[in-house]
C-alpha cells in the first residue's frame, strides 16, 4: 500500500510542476539528446577554422536539448561570414560567452555547416586561467570598448555644444572671412542667449 501512495504523492506533485513525462516522451527526450545533429560528419570531412561567438539568439522553440549560437567564422581563405550555429546542449563541454573564440570545423562543401571543437576548447579555457578567466576576457574584449566609445561621443558632443567653443569657432570663422561682423555678433548673440 506504502508504493502506491508514494506513487500517487508523485503525481500529484509532478502535476504541480508541469507534469511527470510518459516513458514515451522520455524516449523522445533520449533520442533528442542523441541526435549529433550532423556534427559527426562535419568533424570527419571539416576543415578547421577560427569561430567568434557574436550572440545568442532566442531559443529553438518546442526544443528544450538545443541551443542557438551566431558564431562569425574566419575561414583558411576568403573573408569572415556569419553561421547560426545550432547544436544539441548535451555535446556542450565548455563554457562559451559572447566575444570567445572556439576552434571549430568547417564543412568545405557546406559552408554553412560548423562544429564547435569541444575537447580543444576545454583546453583553451585551461590555457587562459580556468573557466571565469576565459568568459571574463571575452566579455571585456566584447563590451569594454562600447563604454569608451559612448563616453568619448558623450565627451564630442559636450565640447560641441559649449558656449565658450562655440564662440570661438564663430570668431575664427569671422578672422577668416567666412562671416561678416553681422553674422558674427548675430551668431554671438545667439549663443550668450542659450545660456
Amino acid at each position: 500500500m506504502g508504493f502506491f501512495k508514494g506513487m500517487r504523492d508523485l503525481q500529484d506533485l509532478s502535476k504541480d510542476h508541469g507534469g511527470m513525462p510518459s516513458i514515451r516522451g522520455s524516449f523522445s527526450d533520449i533520442g533528442k539528446l542523441a541526435d549529433d545533429r550532423g556534427q559527426k560528419e562535419v568533424f570527419k570531412k571539416g576543415v578547421p577554422a577560427k569561430g567568434i561567438v557574436k550572440g545568442f539568439p532566442e531559443p529553438v522553440p518546442g526544443d528544450r536539448f538545443a541551443m542557438h549560437v551566431t558564431i562569425e567564422v574566419h575561414p583558411a581563405s576568403g573573408g569572415p561570414y556569419e553561421v547560426d550555429y545550432l547544436f544539441a546542449t548535451a555535446r556542450m563541454k565548455a563554457p562559451i560567452t559572447a566575444g570567445m573564440e572556439v576552434p571549430i570545423k568547417v564543412l568545405p562543401e557546406d559552408p554553412q555547416r560548423i562544429a564547435v571543437q569541444w575537447d580543444v576548447q576545454k583546453g583553451s579555457i585551461a590555457a587562459q586561467g580556468g573557466d571565469m578567466a576565459a568568459v571574463t576576457n571575452a566579455m571585456s574584449s566584447t563590451y569594454a570598448s562600447a563604454a569608451d566609445t559612448a563616453m568619448r561621443e558623450a565627451q564630442a558632443k559636450q565640447a560641441a555644444d559649449d558656449p565658450a567653443t562655440r564662440l570661438n569657432k564663430a570668431k575664427q570663422m569671422k578672422d577668416a572671412g567666412l562671416i561678416s561682423d553681422e553674422e558674427f555678433e548675430a551668431k554671438k548673440k545667439e549663443i550668450l542667449g542659450d545660456l
